[in-house]
């Protein structure tokens, strides 16, 4: 007798537990997925990619599952992503693209490339803002994998270049590197020499101060010896 009332207990614990994780899962469904941020892909595209199993519908299993547990895997173009739950059946989702350190011309496409020198774009020109990259031998460009080069210094290096022309408002058409790794930056019809440092943000705030007041005539500036305390730049005027 008390054998069977042991069994009817259980079963309808059972039962209990079975109703309440329906009713929960149904309180708690996720309905709502906004998706905002990124410039590669639409928001159904990334709701793919994140949304891959029946589990996955539910607010708080989503969002411990990319918040706290692990990271979604990853995704060509997006350098993260953040979560954040809204409601109990919304949660919003912050796409943040890579930062595209520069590009490189190969087989008459441009190849974009991140700060590991991971190529994320074939496109038909550069995109704005983006310098081309020349004077670096490179062999193997394959989207989604990484460019092979014989320094993997100058990722870094290029990044940073583009990054300070970025902040500084600089338009540079291309960054070009001699076989001693000395930077020539060609920006409209100037040019400007940097030498082989690895930083240059002091250099392109001088550059920037120069052809400010140059008043629109093309100069090639050597900042290769320019110091902050010094604050001189050679110029001479580009045919």
């Amino acid at each position: 007798m008390r054998r069977s009332r042991w069994i009817v207990l259980k079963i309808f614990i059972l039962c209990l537990i079975i109703v309440l994780a329906v009713l929960y899962f149904e309180k708690f469904k996720l309905e709502n997925l906004i998706i905002e941020g990124g410039s590669h892909y639409s928001a159904e595209e990334i709701e793919e990619k994140l949304v891959t199993s029946k589990a996955d519908r539910f607010t708080h299993f989503f969002y411990l599952k990319y918040a706290v547990f692990s990271e979604p895997d990853p995704i060509p173009f997006v350098e993260k992503m953040d979560f954040e739950i809204i409601d109990r059946n919304t949660i919003h989702v912050q796409v943040y693209d890579k930062m595209i350190a520069g590009c490189v011309e190969h087989m008459g496409r441009y190849m974009h490339f991140d700060r590991e020198g991971i190529v994320v774009e074939s496109a038909e020109k550069p995109d704005k803002g983006i310098p081309v990259v020349t004077g670096i031998d490179f062999s193997k460009v394959v989207i989604g994998e990484k460019m092979i080069i014989e320094d993997d210094r100058l990722f870094s290096v290029i990044l940073n270049l583009t990054q300070c022309l970025q902040k500084y408002g600089i338009d540079c058409d291309r960054i070009h590197f001699d076989i001693r790794q000395n930077i020539k930056l060609y920006i409209g019809g100037s040019e400007a020499l940097l030498g082989g440092d690895e930083i240059h943000d002091y250099q392109i705030s001088a550059l920037k101060k120069v052809m400010d007041s140059a008043g629109g005539v093309n100069y090639r500036y050597d900042l290769r010896n320019y110091t902050e305390q010094s604050g001189e730049v050679p110029a001479k005027k580009n045919k």
